[in-house]
């Protein structure tokens, strides 16, 4: 399917020909048509809806029987012009991926029996294994119920409506009347008799927790004598599973859990750790990464790790200031808010060390400002990282447009990369893939070309501070005070100790900043302070248009409509890399490395893989594995093809996954389908703007961006985009 074309697209990339413009276009017709012949066609198999375009304005009729010359879809082209997509020119390969849903739809119906039969049984061993050192008083019961047990309590159920019906209009036939009209509703399933209503409420139990190996959690079953020493059985310890005695450990025997691996998915207190000191080792809980599963084998998540990140995940730490341009017009000064220019300019304290604090203005803290990626390091977390991370929650608190995420210490959590091209507008996602693709060259590299310029927020600092001294008010102040403020407002960052008296000096220095500030018109304010901005921002140049991004240190700067925005985005590309930020979670809630500063854990670890977690991922899961292979050949299934009933064979497992793989392509096809004709508005709307000089139109009308050449940057932005989450490249898309 998808990928067979993409496969011959890259194959023409090495057929080194000289063509002319004729049959250049030529080729770029007839890779793209190509391309989306083929992804419709998966989409037609895979059940997914697309709109036939009809020639004629007729009432709504019945679905035609397609002729070959049937007009499918309309495409338009990257280079403006119209494809359109008929019924022949459709892969052929739509009936066996008919023929292969099919298939994959037969054997989802037959997964949640199976893995509820096996958590069923390991539920037994588990709980068993649980109570093996607790007194009888303290037991559990938590063990699932067998299906014939599920089966048994929605029948009483059912038995129980029916008595409710039958004492409600007697034994006469209006009571079934009512009772069947009661299955008829969703609840019930619509279901038509009893049998059908029994059936849905016992599929329904069985999926709570048929899928239990693919979700998540941080539990406490265990303490930390159970995972240090073992589990010492005071009893004998066995379960029953139909009908049969399974045993498991003789009284006094150690049970180990296998899928318990220190430092790996739980982290133990040091036996001097405040934790270990105030409790005893019998009764602490320790916090532990695995999944709902009661199977051992299943219990660790870390298989989960590489199939996430091959999904492209990040960290994005970010701090937002409401400062932005006049949408109206470049030359105008910034819209910018007094409240704003007050906290930037208003001293506070951050720590320094146990006996010194820093005392500095809160623009100061822009320059190093690291937010989450602090915490983002191979070696273990320093007294250092910790003040760090704390001052830059605090400079987010003070000063950030967007104080939600400052709990995070500026983290917006983990970014999907391909998700967030998928759901986002390109204003979002061409500064993301700017930041990871690296600096724009001319010669087709990256996005945005980056204004290296470290001092960004140095120069903001001087010349709004410039601005302030310029005031007629600032003049009036008396010499000595006004020559301190100077002083305190113009040198670099000051260290006090703690036992000093500082805190009146400052605050006197705040609220004459604040009310030099207030005191301004409106009209004054936005010229004088709005011009700072626009001056920093744009050096200067005639134009007075800022740049796409900004490089400052090591953070990338940007000017949305809505405001500035200081991002820092950390890519994982090891699983070991994931790994070690799982153990820091762990052993921040296990108390095991004890701060004050991180008292929660800074991931929810409970939801971290539930994107990849979906139906196809879980049978693909599962027919890799030979134990759901030899069940599911025992069991049978009604092939489209065919009036008879089969059992699954090698081939038929074979056919599932080829359907996954044309599911995910197809997936990965409507994600981008879109996406060209959003950058083109989306540039086209920056040059009608003219606020960034990165865009531009030359005098054959062709839209440009710094510092590319290409003719067609609309056709090489989208390849990106088509690379990037197709993990392949159209040919034809970029200028030749």
């Amino acid at each position: 399917m998808l990928e067979i074309i993409l496969w011959k697209a890259n194959m023409s990339e090495k057929i080194k020909k000289t063509k002319t413009t004729e049959q250049k276009a030529k080729r770029r017709k007839v890779l793209w048509g190509t391309f989306w012949a083929t992804a419709i066609s998966a989409a037609l198999a895979a059940g997914i809806s697309i709109p036939l375009v009809q020639a004629s304005k007729a009432l709504p009729l019945p679905t035609p029987i397609l002729k070959p010359e049937s007009l499918i879809l309309t495409i338009t082209l990257p280079d403006g012009t119209k494809q359109e997509i008929k019924y022949k020119e459709l892969d052929k390969a739509p009936s066996l991926t008919n023929k292969n849903k099919n298939i994959f739809d037969s054997i989802e119906k037959n997964i949640a029996k199976y893995l509820y039969e096996k958590e069923y049984e390991a539920s037994l061993w588990y709980q068993a294994v649980y109570n093996a050192n607790k007194a009888k008083a303290d037991e559990k019961t938590f063990a699932l119920d067998s299906i014939d047990k599920v089966k048994e309590k929605i029948q009483k159920e059912l038995n129980d409506l029916k008595k409710q019906y039958q004492k409600q209009y007697g034994l006469e036939k209006k009571w079934e009347e009512k009772f069947l009209e009661a299955l008829s509703r969703p609840e019930w399933g619509s279901s038509k008799n009893e049998s059908q209503a029994l059936e849905h409420k016992v599929n329904i139990e069985i999926n709570k927790h048929a899928y239990r190996r693919y979700r998540t959690e941080v539990n406490t079953d265990w303490t930390y004598n159970d995972l240090k020493n073992g589990i010492v059985a005071n009893k004998d310890v066995y379960y029953e599973y139909n009908g049969k005695k399974v045993e498991i450990a003789k009284k006094g025997e150690t049970i180990r859990l296998d899928f318990a691996v220190e430092n790996k998915n739980y982290v133990l207190p040091s036996e001097d750790s405040i934790e270990s000191q105030t409790n005893s080792q019998a009764s602490i809980k320790i916090p532990m990464f695995v999944t709902k599963s009661f199977v051992k084998e299943f219990k660790n998540p870390e298989r989960f790790i590489k199939p996430w990140i091959d999904k492209k995940q990040a960290i994005l730490s970010e701090f937002s200031l409401s400062a932005h341009q006049d949408q109206t017009g470049a030359e105008k000064p910034w819209i910018v808010t007094k409240a704003e220019i007050i906290n930037l300019l208003k001293f506070s304290s951050y720590v320094e060390n146990d006996t010194q604090v820093k005392i500095k203005l809160a623009i100061d803290g822009l320059n190093g400002f690291k937010g989450f990626s602090t915490l983002i390091k191979d070696e273990q977390i320093s007294n250092e990282d910790e003040r760090t991370a704390k001052n830059d929650q605090r400079l987010i608190e003070y000063l950030s447009a967007d104080k939600s995420n400052a709990s995070k210490f500026g983290s917006k959590g983990f970014v999907n990369l391909k998700q967030a091209i998928s759901s986002s507008e390109p204003s979002s996602y061409f500064t993301l893939l700017s930041i990871l693709l690296g600096d724009a060259t001319a010669n087709n590299k990256g996005i945005y070309k980056y204004k290296e310029k470290n001092d960004l927020f140095t120069l903001l600092k001087t010349k709004l501070i410039n601005a302030l001294k310029r005031l007629d008010d600032f003049a009036k102040l008396e010499d000595s005070f006004k020559t301190k403020l100077e002083n305190a407002l113009s040198v670099e960052p000051v260290t006090k100790e703690k036992t000093e008296n500082y805190v009146e000096e400052f605050a006197k220095y705040n609220s004459e900043v604040e009310k030099l500030i207030n005191n301004l018109e409106e009209k004054t304010f936005n010229k004088v302070f709005g011009d700072v901005f626009k001056e920093v921002f744009t050096n200067g140049n005639q134009n007075s248009k800022v740049d796409a991004i900004y490089k400052v240190g090591e953070n990338f700067v940007s000017v949305t409509p809505k405001g500035i925005l200081i991002q820092n985005l950390h890519k994982f590309e090891t699983v070991e890399a994931v790994q070690k930020l799982i153990v820091k979670d762990l052993a921040i809630k296990s108390k095991a490395n004890y701060k004050n500063t991180f008292t929660s854990e800074l991931f929810d670890l409970g939801s971290i893989f539930s994107d990849i977690l979906n139906s196809s991922y879980q049978i693909d899961d599962l027919l890799s594995q030979e134990t759901f292979k030899n069940y599911l050949k025992e069991q049978k299934f009604t092939p489209v093809d065919s009036d008879k009933e089969k059992n699954f064979d090698d081939n038929d497992i074979n056919g599932a996954l080829s359907y996954i793989k044309t599911l995910e392509q197809t997936n990965k096809a409507s994600i981008v389908s879109k996406k060209y004709s959003q950058i083109k508005e989306f540039i086209k709307k920056q040059i009608t703007d003219n606020l960034v000089k990165d865009f531009s139109v030359d005098d054959k009308n062709k839209f440009k961006i710094e510092p590319h050449t290409t003719d067609n940057i609309v056709g090489y932005i989208f390849n990106i985009i088509v690379k990037y989450v197709l993990d392949t490249e159209i040919q034809g898309t970029q200028g030749e």
